[in-house]
């Protein structure tokens, strides 16, 4: 490794090391209400949001919960007993993870002569990707599957092992990727079906990968039944309840989906070529290991009714590896693209996108990813006392506003949470509660006023964006921004 590959590891490091203190919160509910919300309810945590219905049917591994729980185990005996401060642990560990296997599969690109004059371009888009340093920090079942998936893709090209090691390594990494999300399957079949093509590898290398592979089943069956505490096979009933019931057909996006979201969504303009460059690298290198791990992985999420982004963020390391193969073999069929005129297209859309780029990793390391978390975490643990009410502005009824913020794993005051449908009810709580200390959280328009109007005294105590952001009011955005606020009732 170059000084400056050096360097830039250590850069990138640090960067992920702050966004990890600062970007507190999960990027999607699942993050939380599947790992850590699961986690307080191991933990004996009185919980006030229903448990999540995936618990019930036994449809999640229960590896991240337990991780989770470890730590909160570990970090109270050690006397932190803050829960922010264990989710900080576990973004750090996700950290770590990432970067192991980023390093891992940078050192096996570097072996292939192709990537001369490119290997640079490979480690920035690696290391300093906004997306990439945001992935790399989140407790998630995509970071953690995507992190052990790349470390085994990386150690399957790594000749200094004995075979015995190696391929019950990589079968066990192979595994706990396939634990901690069952959709990686796919991506494991399209590398397993490569190496069976074109791998030639030997049968007894095969059958220690499969061993390792089952004993990483295996930990998660064991993991499970200290979960559900019942014998059950949690990626048989996911596969059964969503693929064979169709539990969630209703929930149908267009085919289109990825392909628009992954152009808008990363990193413009130059993102507006990923889903022709992935096209292009399964034609021109049909015989990659990424292409076959690929294909089977990017149909069955475009097959699948229900789409995500982050369903796809598994391939998101190999993008710039297909970025430096098919753009230049790309040139080299198509001559007419080495004119100036494509050349400096070409360089408008890096310099732009690098620009974007930068402006978002600012952005990453500066503001929570989840404003939820962030009020926990900057409000509700400093301002409200033990004996509090939270009252959440509900207006349908439905809960879901008050549900955002039944964190469970964060309220270890058990303060209780009560949805309200408009502030004329917040008199009646009143009366209900005389001896509480009540709080008001809203994030619609317009419920200051209505305070007002109420007649009822209050204090605005905080919100959920930081006042400098605010204070950039570019056409007065604010005033229809729907944001947390919290006030204290008097």
């Amino acid at each position: 490794m170059t000084a400056i590959e050096k360097y830039w590891f250590i850069g990138a490091f640090i960067v992920c090391l702050i966004a990890a203190w600062f970007s507190v919160g999960h990027y999607h509910d699942d993050e939380y209400y599947q790992i850590l919300d699961f986690a307080a309810y191991k933990l004996g945590f009185e919980i006030q949001n229903k448990v999540m219905w995936e618990y019930e049917a036994a449809i999640r591994s229960g590896i991240q919960p337990f991780i989770a729980y470890t730590v909160a185990k570990l970090s109270s005996f050690m006397g932190i007993t803050s829960p922010f401060i264990w989710a900080f642990y576990l973004r750090l560990l996700s950290l770590l993870l990432s970067f192991i296997s980023l390093l891992a599969f940078f050192h096996i690109i570097k072996t292939e002569k192709i990537f001369n004059n490119t290997s640079i371009w490979i480690l920035f888009f690696l290391l300093f990707s906004w997306i990439q340093i945001f992935l790399n920090i989140r407790y998630s079942s995509e970071g953690w599957s995507s992190s052990l998936f790349l470390f085994a893709y990386s150690f399957y090209f790594y000749n200094q092992s004995t075979a015995v090691k190696k391929y019950l390594c990589i079968g066990s990494l192979l595994g706990l990727a396939f634990l901690f999300r069952f959709q990686s399957g796919f991506l494991i079949l399209g590398f397993c079906l490569w190496m069976q093509f074109y791998g030639k590898e030997k049968t007894s290398n095969k059958v220690l990968l499969i061993i390792g592979f089952f004993f990483a089943l295996l930990i998660g069956v064991i993991i499970d039944y200290w979960f559900y505490g019942k014998f059950t096979l949690s990626f048989w009933n996911y596969f059964n309840w969503h693929i064979v019931e169709g539990s969630i057909d209703h929930i149908v996006e267009p085919w289109w989906f990825y392909i628009y979201y992954s152009m808008v969504q990363l990193v413009p303009p130059i993102t507006f070529l990923i889903p022709f460059v992935i096209v292009l690298f399964w034609l021109f290198f049909p015989k990659h290991p990424i292409t076959w791990l690929s294909i089977p992985f990017i149909i069955f999420h475009h097959y699948f009714g229900h789409k995500e982004m982050r369903y796809l963020f598994p391939i998101i390391p190999f993008i710039p590896v297909m970025f430096a193969m098919a753009i230049p073999k790309f040139v080299e069929y198509f001559r007419f693209m080495q004119k100036n005129i494509f050349k400096n297209i070409f360089k408008f859309f890096i310099y732009t996108s690098l620009l974007i780029n930068f402006l978002l990793i600012f952005l990453t390391i500066s503001l929570p990813a989840s404003k939820e978390v962030a009020l926990w975490q900057n409000c509700f643990s400093q301002h409200l006392p033990d004996n509090s009410i939270l009252l959440v502005y509900d207006p349908d009824g439905a809960g879901s506003s008050t549900g955002e913020l039944e964190l469970d794993f964060y309220n270890i005051r058990n303060i209780p949470i009560i949805s309200i449908q408009d502030e004329i009810e917040i008199n009646d709580k009143l009366i209900e509660f005389p001896d509480k200390k009540l709080f008001y959280a809203a994030r619609k328009k317009g419920r200051a006023s209505a305070l007002l109007t109420n007649n009822i005294k209050n204090e605005l105590i905080c919100q959920a964006l930081p006042e400098w952001v605010l204070r950039i009011n570019i056409n007065n955005w604010a005033s229809r921004a729907s944001i947390w606020q919290v006030w204290k009732i008097r």
